[in-house]
């Protein structure tokens, strides 16, 4: 039950969901299958009873007491696990929506702060994400370990207005020297421009983040222990994440220096 004091408003939900999958497996370990699912989700009382500013997001939001509940057919195609020397992962998934929940800028303000309010809409979410690792050397000694990863989500209303604050086509290359002792990885992720965007939503520019990491285990015998330095955003590159309220004047840190000392049992 969500209830409003204030409004003296209560409401009630019932919800039902399940899921059910297929599964092929190889002797190589390697899966692929498919899932379906049906999920239904009541809405919060945030969604419900707001109507006031709400400092994490600098925006004053208002709810909507009448909203029903989400529901959501959805099926998903995966393959998971190893092909000779390789490791993999790829799924790609599509969602169908009624009375789908999302918040939306109105273009008005209210204390100062813009006007945002939830509203209702049947949309679609289409999505793929994967990863991929392959040993390009190993002689024994060190390993060298290549690391793919990306992922891309395009969500729409039923009119085929986007969906706001959605994150754009994101990729991650990677090297990693691995020893006994020592393991040094270098990172380049890339985020592509979001100019897909509702009417009052700002576009935000593509940015490379550059990451370069060091793991000493100082033990012989023992990985329980570990010392990491490592550097983030080497280049100091100035990057807004698109599903942020705030990314328009909170970017994200700039060039960030740290180190760790683990220890595992």
């Amino acid at each position: 039950m969500s209830r409003s004091q204030a409004l003296g408003v209560a409401r009630n939900f019932d919800t039902l969901s399940g899921a059910v999958g297929f599964i092929w497996e190889s002797d190589e370990a390697l899966r692929a299958g498919v899932n379906f699912s049906r999920a239904e989700r009541a809405p919060s009382a945030e969604e419900l009873f707001s109507d006031g500013p709400h400092i994490a997001t600098q925006a004053y939001e208002i709810g909507d007491a009448d909203l029903s509940s989400e529901r959501a057919l959805g099926v998903e195609g995966f393959v998971r696990g190893r092909i000779g020397k390789a490791q993999l992962s790829f799924a790609v998934f599509q969602n169908w929506f009624d009375d789908y929940i999302y918040l939306t800028e109105t273009g008005e303000e209210e204390d100062e702060l813009p006007v945002f309010v939830y509203l209702q809409d049947d949309a679609k979410y289409f999505g793929i994400e994967g990863e991929f690792s392959y040993p390009v050397f190993d002689n024994g000694y060190v390993t060298l370990m290549a690391d793919v990863r990306g992922d891309y989500i395009r969500a729409s209303l039923d009119d085929g207005s986007p969906i706001p604050r959605i994150p754009p086509l994101s990729l991650l290359g990677a090297l990693e020297a691995q020893t006994s002792q020592f393991d040094v990885r270098g990172e380049v992720q890339w985020f592509a421009k979001q100019d897909r965007v509702e009417t009052f939503e700002t576009p935000t520019s593509a940015f490379t983040l550059v990451n370069l990491s060091v793991s000493w285990r100082p033990l012989r015998d023992n990985d329980g222990v570990s010392l990491l330095v490592g550097a983030d955003n080497i280049f100091d590159v100035t990057g807004r994440r698109h599903a942020s309220f705030t990314k328009d004047f909170v970017p994200l840190a700039g060039r960030n220096l740290k180190a760790s000392l683990r220890f595992s049992f």
